[in-house]
């Protein structure tokens, strides 16, 4: 992965929920190559900091390289999230912003097959990257499972609307709202994405979320090598180094799946 920074502009501030801002990156036609990119991919952000020094945070695409979108990140506030309170408080059109290439392995090595998401809050920004591309460049079955605290938390709610109105035979959309339903459990998910079994999973979200979807689609014989992972996770409270962005974590137990640790705010 290269490792250098380069000075974007941001062409665009994107209002998505109230706590959730899409930043749109304009790229010189010399980078145009290096930040090419695959569905579900991150990038790589520097947060300034004048006390305690700059640190790094990775932000998922939440754009498609199969469709005319510019690059574009999906970040949502965390509280005391140093990087989420720099971007979405004092990033606005024309600021610049030091990235990193994209980097990450949670993309699918095909856009033709049939595929089931489970997203929770901001997880669903490599989701919506990897469901945009599918529609746009695959040829199969799309299905989303899409937890949130309340209708007003849905980030891109109204686009999921016009995609689901636009492949009414190809994308299916089921929403948990924590405010109907209670916290997402391993049963309910279990029941919603029974449907969809037979298809590659892919699972985004914080901890709790990831962990209950993981138990839904053992429960539901979904093999470990079409599952895979992204986790959200905030840093611990130890000082130390960051991460190296898109390191491996091990896979909750008992069950080996493919996954993928980011660092967010």
């Amino acid at each position: 992965m290269n490792q250098r920074f380069h000075a974007l502009r941001v062409a665009d501030v994107i209002i998505e929920t109230e706590d959730a801002r899409s930043l749109v990156f304009d790229i010189p036609g010399e980078l145009a190559e290096e930040f090419r990119y695959r569905p579900g991919q991150f990038l790589t952000l520097r947060i300034p900091g004048a006390e305690q020094g700059p640190v790094t945070r990775c932000y998922s695409l939440s754009s498609s390289p199969h469709t005319a979108e510019p690059l574009t990140v999906t970040v949502k506030r965390t509280p005391a999230g140093r990087g989420s309170d720099w971007l979405l408080g004092g990033v606005r059109v024309g600021s610049v912003v030091h990235v990193q290439p994209p980097a990450g392995r949670f993309t699918p090595a095909s856009l033709d097959g049939d595929f089931l998401f489970l997203a929770a809050g901001s997880g669903i920004t490599p989701v919506m990257s990897i469901l945009k591309s599918a529609l746009a460049a695959g040829s199969g079955r799309v299905a989303l499972i899409y937890a949130n605290r309340d209708e007003r938390s849905v980030i891109f709610g109204k686009r999921l609307d016009g995609l689901a109105a636009d492949h009414p035979d190809r994308l299916t959309v089921r929403h948990w709202l924590e405010s109907r339903r209670g916290l997402p459990a391993a049963a309910g998910l279990r029941a919603l994405a029974a449907p969809f079994r037979d298809r590659d999973a892919y699972v985004c979200g914080p901890e709790p979320f990831v962990a209950g979807a993981v138990d839904a689609l053992a429960a539901l014989e979904v093999p470990s090598e079409r599952t895979h992972l992204e986790r959200f996770r905030p840093p611990g409270p130890a000082p130390g180094p960051d991460p190296r962005p898109g390191a491996d974590s091990p896979a909750r137990a008992p069950r080996s799946v493919n996954g993928l640790q980011l660092v967010l705010p």
